[in-house]
């Protein structure tokens, strides 16, 4: 595992910023949809974080960021379902990988634990 080493944006305008930051997810080898999730989620975790910081709900905080940045607090609201959906795809998209390569295997204990269809609420 190589060493981590955080973007030194010190003294970097916000465009030299966005290329930098863009630049090392690129580097990093994370695809464009996964880039997006990345700056999506950072992007609601700073628009949050200093209200969940001082031990608010979630609701508080909701509350808080609408009554404070009503524009930033639409933002979210708009961009964080799309996030979710998105990574609950993703997550559905593994399981049925995983499933399939486990039929493919053949192995049959493996294979009778397979519940289909893959919903993680089925019982």
């Amino acid at each position: 595992m190589s060493e981590d080493r955080p973007l030194d944006l010190r003294g970097r305008d916000r465009n030299e910023a966005i290329e930098i930051v863009q630049r090392a997810l690129v580097d990093a080898g994370y695809e464009a949809s996964d880039r997006v999730d990345v700056l999506g989620g950072a992007f609601v975790a700073a628009a949050v974080r200093r209200y969940w910081a001082e031990g608010l709900s979630a609701a508080e905080a909701h509350d808080r960021l609408c009554a404070e940045d009503p524009e930033l607090a639409r933002a979210i609201e708009a961009l964080a379902p799309l996030l979710l959906d998105r990574a609950e795809a993703r997550d559905q998209r593994e399981a049925a990988v995983a499933a399939v390569e486990l039929l493919l295997a053949g192995s049959a204990p493996e294979r009778d634990q397979l519940r289909l269809p893959l919903n993680p609420d089925a019982p």
